[in-house]
């Protein structure tokens, strides 16, 4: 496959993720007076979802609570030929992407102390959607095929649209039992209070955070007739622990993670699922070369499984007849789902979907001393870092839970350029794996 050019910006930031903690972030080289930051960015970038795209995104940090963090950007592209298949055959039109996301992170619920509250919201329109429908078939299928049946890949224009609301309680245990909200200092972008936090006992040190995710999601193929779409809705259930020294870019510790997902089938959902996934991440500080600040290899461990997905059973058609779904399959983008900007990034988004799935990267992440946009007196864009990254992966989704997850895996190895921009990580990747190369530009580190 040749050179595959994906560049989400900030248009997808924490769309999958989660913060693994809820602390107030302070540059001990800026004014008292001036704690609060914020960056606008104008952004273009040409793909084969897209076309020519052209946008603009702002980041605000810090204003109306000093651990807020909010988020904004509108993008619209270039016209591009799309098919419509109806009753009298393949009908020719034009269409442009277009769209809008918008987030509001770590609010602190008024007259509480330990809730928090989260929600990101996007909606846009893409004239050449590639979706992966039955995720374990291969990509060697011809995806210019005008057969809207052709099963995978599936080239469509469409709509997708999807909301997340977050309710996190900071639960009084460990390092949050007495300060729920941490003041990490940072010098240009390096924590300089945290020497004494890291890798202590679990749940005895650090911070844990359990939480309730609403969620919403839909995505339709316009390219059929009558209009076809599959949605979603239902709730994550989760429970986070933190004990590294800076949550956004940690330099020793481990973090953890489990997720209950469930979709009960209400309002316009396809169908019932639930799912769970598990996660580990762990950092290893090295020696600091004169050179350089910061110098950690990152460990992460990812799996999940959808225990309603039943393999001999199918959705049935209006007509009576099987449709291609099994009863309790997650969507493609729920689950135990790899391919994208966090996990095996040398492939298309959500390109391996099935009933249960394994996980595991390893990245060298290195900031040099220089940084030529140090200065923040004079710069227009706060920028405190530069981070260079070196990074392997390893994945494989199957039809159950067993040791077939550990045989004929995906592997990818790329390399990724890092800043730290208005304090959140700006990241943009580079992965190459069996099906071609992949670049990617996203907000926050992949774990």
């Amino acid at each position: 496959m040749s050179l595959i050019l994906r560049l989400f910006t900030i248009t997808s930031l924490m769309y999958l993720s989660l913060y693994a903690a809820e602390f107030i972030y302070k540059d001990i080289n800026r004014d008292n007076n001036k704690s609060s930051t914020w960056i606008a960015l104008p952004y273009a970038f040409s793909s084969a979802s897209t076309g020519l795209t052209a946008g603009v995104a702002a980041i605000f940090h810090g204003f109306l609570q000093p651990q807020m963090t909010m988020v904004a950007t509108v993008f619209k592209g270039e016209e591009l030929p799309v098919n419509e298949f109806n009753q009298d055959g393949v009908s020719e039109k034009s269409a442009y992407a277009k769209g809008f996301f918008i987030g509001v992170t770590g609010v602190r619920v008024p007259y509480t102390e330990r809730l928090f509250f989260t929600y990101l919201g996007m909606s846009a329109y893409y004239p050449n959607q590639r979706i992966y429908l039955d995720g374990s078939n291969d990509s060697s299928r011809d995806v210019e095929n005008l057969q809207p049946t052709n099963p995978t890949p599936f080239q469509t224009q469409g709509w997708s649209n999807w909301t997340y609301l977050d309710l996190r309680y900071v639960l009084p245990i460990g390092a949050s039992k007495t300060e729920v909200l941490p003041v990490i200092e940072m010098s240009r972008g390096i924590a300089v209070n945290r020497d004494h936090v890291g890798g202590g006992v679990p749940f005895l040190s650090g911070q844990t955070i359990v939480g309730v995710k609403p969620f919403y999601q839909k995505w339709t193929a316009d390219k059929l007739q009558p209009n076809a779409y599959i949605a979603t809705n239902g709730l994550k259930v989760y429970l986070e622990h933190d004990n590294t020294d800076y949550a956004d870019n940690p330099s020793r510790g481990y973090t953890m993670s489990f997720i209950y997902a469930q979709d009960f089938g209400a309002y316009d959902s396809s169908q019932k699922w639930n799912a769970v996934e598990a996660e580990y991440s762990h950092f290893i500080e090295l020696p600091l070369p004169s050179w350089t600040r910061y110098n950690v290899i990152a460990l992460n461990v990812w799996t999940a499984y959808s225990p309603s997905w039943d393999k001999n059973s199918f959705i049935k058609k209006a007509d009576g007849t099987d449709s291609r779904f099994n009863k309790g399959q997650t969507p493609m983008w729920e689950g135990a789902r790899l391919g994208g900007w966090d996990r095996m990034r040398a492939y298309d988004s959500n390109r391996f979907n099935d009933k249960a799935a394994i996980y595991g990267a390893i990245e060298y992440r290195l900031i040099p001393n220089l940084n030529p946009m140090q200065d923040q007196e004079w710069s227009p864009i706060p920028i405190s870092w530069f981070q260079g990254v070196l990074f392997a992966e390893a994945g494989r989704v199957a039809p159950e839970y067993t040791a077939e997850l550990l045989k004929e895996m995906k592997y990818d190895a790329g390399f990724s350029v890092r800043a730290l921009a208005a304090t959140l990580p700006v990241r943009f990747d580079m992965a190459w794996g069996s099906e071609g190369s992949t670049m990617w530009v996203m907000i926050e580190q992949p774990f």
